[in-house]
């Protein structure tokens, strides 16, 4: 066994994320590929990832590959026309480049002509592996929203870039870099870098938008390893923006970051807003950056263990430390 792209291992061939499978491979070259070919060997690659997810079989654990062919985003990028959402259950997305956290050139974006008053890329299946991936939302319309809705349960994305909110005119109440709402439970997302610091959010309220209801709350999703990142001109900005969680909304390990010392940049008052919990925002071993506090007002609901502040940052009464 041989290791490919640090996600990849190859078995007789046949490449597989990290585990074994009885599913098959996908290949999509967007700048190579054609939708006419069947996607199943390096020498037939599909073109588009609306091509490649038809192939695939739902609850098989098929596996596709999104390769980088340059290191330009045009040269690389498939650009969608509509959401793409991803809806067969146990169907992994696999970015196959160098692997950076910023800036994967295995990425997904949308055409300039877009228009729609929808988000990029819906991952709506449960049980998915999605890796080494960008997902960049911008384009000169004020009706995309974001760049990734998560509805799905027990899914795991790592090492992806999440960026929404990525052209002025995007700059709305409403827009976001990820958002998740109900059913979405049990979802982890690793060493992935949510947010953008070149669009200034002057009317945008939040990177993460968790948006749960009475008996239908978020659980146990997790962040491990992540870089949350905004550039702002609004005080009541939040990095993470959560409604009615249950159970808990885990952070270990991240990092929370407002850039100041740019045109118009603003500090929020509070990198968390944790509105009607039925379960506590824990964070641990974190740090908070360009923000006056890890939430704006005193929360009990909020524990922080293992974190200190930054020199910019305090962490005061705002929050409980366990």
């Amino acid at each position: 066994m041989t290791t490919f792209a640090d996600q990849v291992f190859q078995l007789g061939g046949q490449p597989v994320s990290g585990f074994l499978s009885q599913g098959k491979a996908i290949y999509c070259k967007p700048s190579s590929g054609l939708d006419g070919n069947d996607g199943l060997s390096l020498a037939s690659p599909v073109k588009t990832l609306v091509r490649a997810l038809a192939i695939a079989t739902a609850n098989q654990n098929d596996v596709v590959y999104l390769f980088a062919e340059s290191n330009t985003a045009s040269g690389t990028t498939n650009y969608q026309s509509a959401t793409l959402d991803w809806n067969k259950d146990f169907v992994h997305l696999v970015g196959v480049g160098s692997g950076a956290m910023i800036g994967q050139r295995s990425r997904v974006a949308f055409i300039s002509t877009y228009v729609t008053a929808s988000n990029l890329f819906t991952l709506s299946a449960d049980g998915c592996y999605i890796a080494n991936v960008e997902f960049f939302a911008g384009v000169a319309s004020a009706n995309p929203l974001g760049a990734m809705l998560v509805t799905g349960q027990r899914n795991k994305i790592e090492n992806c870039q999440i960026s929404g909110v990525g052209d002025a005119t995007m700059d709305i109440a409403a827009g976001y870099s990820l958002k998740m709402t109900t059913p979405a439970a049990e979802n982890i997302f690793k060493h992935c870098y949510i947010g953008l610091d070149t669009v200034i959010r002057a009317t945008c309220k939040h990177e993460v938008w968790i948006v749960g209801g009475v008996g239908t709350e978020i659980k146990r999703t997790i962040f491990e390893d992540c870089v949350f990142n905004t550039y702002t001109s609004a005080t009541d900005f939040k990095l993470v923006d959560a409604t009615y969680i249950d159970r808990f909304l885990l952070f270990k390990n991240c990092t929370f970051n407002a850039v100041n010392g740019i045109t118009s940049a603003a500090s929020p008052t509070g990198a968390i807003k944790n509105t009607t919990p039925n379960g506590r925002v824990l964070v641990q071993n974190s740090y908070v950056f360009g923000c006056d506090n890890v939430t704006t007002a005193n929360d009990s609901g909020t524990l922080v263990a293992g974190s200190a502040p930054a020199a910019d940052s305090c962490l005061g009464a705002a929050v409980t430390i366990s």
